[in-house]
């Protein structure tokens, strides 16, 4: 369960990435909404990558 949980949030930070690159590619070709709504689903997948990873407090 816990390599699952590895690979998602590896595929999390590629689509973060990938989205990130888009996004900067549409700031480019002056396409502002676009670029815009790319960024913030790169940062909404790189946050999410990250809470899956961040270990919890809990009872063992």
């Amino acid at each position: 369960m816990s390599r699952a949980i590895d690979i998602l949030a590896i595929l999390l930070v590629g689509v973060a990435a990938v989205a990130f690159g888009f996004g900067l590619s549409a700031l480019g070709d002056s396409q502002d909404f676009r670029a815009i709504y790319l960024m913030i689903i790169g940062g909404l997948a790189l946050r999410a990558s990250t809470e899956i990873l961040r270990p919890r407090g809990g009872a063992a």
